[in-house]
């Protein structure tokens, strides 16, 4: 008995630092309990972000539609850099649409829904709210109107080939204080991508993955009317669904989709 009680013990003895050694812990690095870094909240919209939808284009022919009128409902600004734009691709300039072969107008709306400062959602024109966006931009001494608009001409003049789109159409324009032109209507000051405190809608109970995400949409018309070739309207609907809200972006976005729409070409094709 004796015997076969301390061979147990050293059998049990030689067991304990295998055991022992198995249930080492892990280097403190590779801990599943470590802390790992916050991802940084981005605070601009990637083109991937976008969504954009059209029924249609607009055709210009030069020698069909000039002189044209053309205007951007509610803005000066945009009006001459569209009016600027055209010129270059060959048209003459009418001062109204009554002493025009054609008359082209561009209108639109930006509408933010969602989150939890648009949960009641804001819709403001984008003509009105770009001007309002570039007053506040040369009242704080970024840039002036004039600038803006030499600058983005400048760009949007550029292209020299026929049969292509107005390219670049809002490159350079400044309306980053879109956010607080956008503030009149919603009540909403200072930046739109800050941390709220407390969320006056309440607890979230459903779909919470979305809870912070705001639909961000700008709707826009195109409309020709040409004493040839007669009336046509173009919708287009631009949308971005983030928790960014980048309203600046929103709008230069779905208006350069626009004016991609509108295809030029010098002298109408022959029906022959």
């Amino acid at each position: 008995m004796t015997k076969a009680f301390s061979f147990g013990l050293l059998f049990v003895a030689l067991q304990v630092p295998a055991l022992v050694q198995a249930q080492q812990p892990e280097p403190a690095g590779a801990s599943a309990s470590s802390p790992t870094a916050t991802p940084t909240k981005k605070t601009t919209l990637d083109p991937a972000d976008f969504t954009t939808r059209a029924n249609g284009q607009i055709e210009l022919v030069v020698s069909r539609d000039s002189p044209i009128y053309a205007e951007f409902q509610g803005s000066p600004v945009l009006t001459q850099r569209l009016r600027e734009a055209l010129q270059a691709k060959g048209f003459d300039l009418a001062t109204d649409a009554a002493s025009a072969k054609a008359a082209m107008l561009l209108r639109g709306d930006i509408v933010l829904m969602g989150g939890p400062k648009f949960h009641k959602g804001v819709k403001a024109p984008i003509g009105e709210t770009t001007e309002k966006a570039l007053k506040l931009a040369k009242e704080s001494g970024q840039v002036t109107t004039a600038d803006v608009v030499q600058t983005t001409a400048g760009v949007a003049l550029g292209v020299a080939a026929f049969n292509a789109s107005l390219n670049n159409f809002t490159r350079g324009l400044a309306i980053s204080d879109i956010v607080n032109a956008l503030g009149e209507a919603t009540g909403v000051t200072g930046r739109l991508n800050t941390a709220l405190v407390g969320d006056p809608r309440g607890i979230c109970l459903s779909r919470c993955q979305y809870w912070n995400k705001v639909n961000q949409t700008v709707y826009l018309w195109v409309t020709l009317n040409s004493k040839a070739a007669g009336k046509k309207e173009v919708r287009i609907l631009s949308r971005a669904f983030s928790e960014t809200v980048a309203p600046d972006q929103v709008i230069s976005f779905g208006v350069d989709k626009a004016i991609e729409l509108i295809r030029i070409d010098q002298v109408e094709a022959s029906t022959k």
